[in-house]
């Protein structure tokens, strides 16, 4: 009797192993637009595979992981992982001196047919206008970084993605159009 519970036991131990193991499909965005993409396989157990899409001075990092459905708490751990790409990206980008303020949380947000925790920091920085000795300083928001996190039905995986988007233009046009591909892409994540 001893044997056939070890035995049993054993079993189900090594399909949940296999069930953690087995590579994920990653969640990507249906349009990359002109950013360059970094894949790489982060963890064999669980599987989690990250792709990381930059360009200039916007970033998406996508982790999807192997999971059982899970309450919105359990997603804190990939967060602060793939949050510190964020934050490294801010500061190299945007300025070592600026200030990252939550504006924005949520623990049921409709995303992607799916039910997301979502975080939205604003970056703010001091910025001088006018010339001397007319100088003003005003506290500008020049980015946006935010936080999406949900489970997928699918394949039992999770999806965590975190983004920098830039959100003050007057320095370089451009970056309202980079800033409207990165939404773009962001809005079209889905998990397969």
């Amino acid at each position: 009797m001893l044997g056939i519970s070890a035995i049993a036991y054993s079993s189900v131990a090594l399909m949940y192993a296999a069930f953690f193991a087995y590579p994920v499909s990653p969640a990507v965005p249906q349009s990359t637009f002109d950013f360059v993409i970094e894949d790489k396989e982060y963890s064999k157990f669980p599987s989690i595979h990250e792709t990381i899409y930059t360009n200039g001075r916007a970033l998406l990092v996508i982790a999807t992981v192997r999971t059982v459905s899970a309450p919105s708490s359990a997603y804190s751990m990939i967060f602060d992982r793939v949050e510190g790409y964020a934050e490294e990206f801010v500061a190299e980008n945007y300025g070592v001196e600026v200030d990252l303020r939550e504006e924005e949380s949520s623990a049921s947000y409709p995303f992607s047919g799916h039910s997301a925790v979502r975080s939205v920091f604003g970056v703010y920085k001091e910025v001088a206008f006018g010339i001397e000795p007319f100088v003003t300083f005003k506290e500008v928001k020049l980015a946006e970084v935010g936080g999406l996190a949900w489970f997928c039905d699918v394949d039992f995986e999770s999806v965590v993605l975190f983004y920098v988007t830039p959100v003050y233009f007057a320095d370089d046009e451009s970056l309202e159009a980079l800033s409207d591909d990165l939404g773009s892409m962001v809005g079209e994540v889905q998990c397969h």
